[in-house]
């Protein structure tokens, strides 16, 4: 008999609120990588569910844009309350879990939703944001993206220690190299790359140097793996979970036992086969398994490690 993992999952960053409101759907739809319709039997899920703001949004079309797409996820929340919940006390995510099947976390991705206002930042946590991405590839206000050399600007460095204030998680996925060492010498609250993976099993600009992930590690943050086949494989076209599997197990071998967690990116860039939505779930704990790792860390990956880092929240 396989050895069995628990029925936890915690998964730091989708696509799929975004996804249904611009497609006019809800988040039942079957063609979601992220469905209510998908929800393995028996599991109970924490989604960190990202209202993405594109480059080509900025100041008050940023923040209009991030209205509308936050009052659509509230009326799924009512629409489906049965199932789901929203996350606001993360302290309370397993009591949530144990009466609902589904935990939903809002986040952003794009720091240009605060339109250059830093009382935006108080105004995201009362809406219920417990996490932003500060850029998405371009530049913001706040600070280069992956696709620019560009570091923090001093509003950036002032959002930063605004949302560390306010316990708001910073998350460095995205960002340039140069922002996240600059990131770096003045952070002081542990910080999340929410869906990353390994530059030195596939060099991408938006993966993590060793350099990088050892910084998170050492700082108490965490790492999402994520589920995008060009991030999994130079040149993408993967079709075999083994190559997922060396990111894994190349964080594991940099010490990242406690730092590493899910960052599926669903409905937000083209899954390899073999993670084509939630129903992958199992098959994808029993591969970690055949790969050699305990219960307790695959447990850790899919569920602890992201509790504990919330939970203080």
């Amino acid at each position: 008999m396989k050895p069995t993992t628990g029925n936890y999952v915690f998964d730091l960053h989708c696509d799929t609120i975004t996804e249904c409101y611009k497609r006019g759907v809800g988040l039942s739809h079957p063609d979601l990588d992220f469905s209510l319709s998908k929800l393995p039997e028996g599991y109970r899920i924490c989604q960190c569910m990202a209202v993405f703001i594109p480059d080509n949004l900025r100041g008050q079309g940023a923040v209009r844009y991030f209205d509308q797409v936050a009052a659509f996820f509230r009326g799924q929340l009512a629409e489906h309350h049965e199932q789901m919940a929203l996350v606001e006390d993360t302290a309370g995510i397993i009591h949530l879990l144990d009466g609902k099947r589904f935990a939903a976390m809002l986040t952003v991705e794009g720091g240009a939703v605060l339109a250059g206002e830093l009382s935006r930042v108080e105004s995201l946590h009362k809406e219920g944001v417990r996490m932003m991405t500060l850029t998405w590839n371009g530049a913001n206000e706040i600070c280069g993206g992956a696709a620019t050399d560009q570091g923090f600007t001093s509003f950036g460095r002032q959002v930063v220690a605004e949302m560390e204030n306010r316990r708001m998680v910073v998350d460095v996925s995205h960002l340039s190299d140069a922002g996240f060492w600059e990131l770096c010498r003045f952070a002081k609250r542990p910080f999340v790359a929410s869906h990353s993976n390994s530059r030195a099993v596939c060099d991408h600009r938006r993966n993590l140097t060793d350099g990088m992930f050892g910084e998170i590690r050492d700082r108490g943050g965490l790492v999402g793996v994520n589920y995008y086949d060009a991030f999994i494989r130079e040149g993408g076209g993967s079709s075999d979970i083994t190559d997922l599997l060396r990111h894994i197990h190349h964080f594991l071998e940099l010490g990242g036992e406690n730092t590493l967690a899910l960052g599926s990116d669903f409905d937000g860039a083209d899954m390899p086969p073999y993670l084509k939505g939630l129903q992958c779930i199992r098959p994808f704990q029993e591969a970690l398994l055949e790969s050699g790792l305990s219960t307790a860390t695959v447990n850790k990956l899919f569920f602890e490690n992201a509790r504990r880092f919330f939970a203080p929240l």
